[in-house]
């Protein structure tokens, strides 16, 4: 069988079978991929992509996310699968994740037989319309003139502000948010507080190849960090309102305790769909 790495240069060669996001992200340092085909036959049978999470932290074992699986081949399947371990041996990761809308017959059973636990469960994404958004109740103040959107700051304070976050253990729903570019964010929605001459709040938001958005990262510094996250939501709604569809998307990550809490006072009766986890622990990864 030949194994092929999946990077941004040959990553239109895989545009039938994996998602444009996801191919979009390739050129992320923490995302790898591998395809595989049997010798002769030309077309690719198998392919895995992940994310390497904490790879460079040498005090914190490494995790990984699966972000797309499949083969039409259970052998070449297997194999492929079997190289992909491999790279998580090398990369020191403890565990191993994965969370899709779907899983076919093949994947699972692989999977499976490869001492991952599967279940459903509600995925950690809760999805709102700009409209639902436009609907929270956030106060009736005017929003203060030094919440700007990205638009107006340059690179270098945009810089400054991610390694405020970074500093702060705040890296958003992305650990290698240090190295992505200020061109990620839509530069309308996505907003900061100035205060000081200095850039004291991010609400980052990545528009996705379909066409959605997600917000990536909410973060404010002391004082007032409570009153500027309330501005900077307002902003960045009102924002949406005025130049988005009413039925466009926007996904919510529930990454943690503190955006688990803060999704549940804002939307309380609202459910992730049902999704497919995966999950592989310490003693069976590597």
């Amino acid at each position: 069988m030949i194994i092929t790495e999946i990077t941004e240069e040959n990553r239109t060669e895989y545009k039938e079978m994996v998602s444009d996001e996801v191919l979009s992200d390739l050129s992320r340092n923490c995302l790898k991929g591998l395809s595989g085909r049997e010798e002769g036959s030309g077309g690719v049978r198998a392919v895995i992509i992940w994310m390497v999470k904490d790879h460079e932290d040498e005090h914190a074992r490494a995790e990984a996310e699966i972000l797309c699986f499949w083969t039409f081949d259970e052998a070449v399947g297997e194999e492929l699968f079997h190289a992909f371990e491999k790279h998580i041996i090398a990369d020191k990761v403890s565990r191993i994740s994965f969370e899709f809308d779907e899983l076919g017959t093949r994947e699972r059973d692989l999977l499976a037989n490869s001492g991952f636990e599967i279940k459903e469960a509600e995925s950690r994404d809760i999805c709102v319309s700009v409209g639902e958004l436009s609907g929270l109740k956030l106060g009736r103040k005017k929003i203060p003139p030094y919440v700007k959107s990205i638009s107006e700051i340059s690179v270098m304070q945009f810089k400054t502000a991610i390694m405020a976050s970074v500093f702060c253990g705040r890296y958003g729903i992305l650990d290698d948010l240090p190295y992505l570019p200020m061109a990620r964010y839509d530069q309308s929605i996505s907003c900061c507080v100035i205060t000081d001459d200095r850039v004291n709040g991010l609400l980052l938001v990545h528009k996705e190849e379909d066409g959605g958005f997600i917000v990536e990262l909410l973060f404010a510094v002391q004082p007032d960090a409570d009153i500027n996250l309330l501005n900077m939501m307002k902003f960045s709604i009102d924002t949406a309102v005025r130049l988005c569809d009413r039925e466009e998307r926007v996904i919510l990550r529930r990454h943690n305790k503190l955006t688990e809490a803060l999704v549940k006072k804002l939307f309380p009766d609202k459910k992730g769909a049902v999704v497919i986890r995966g999950q592989k622990n310490d003693k069976q990864a590597g």
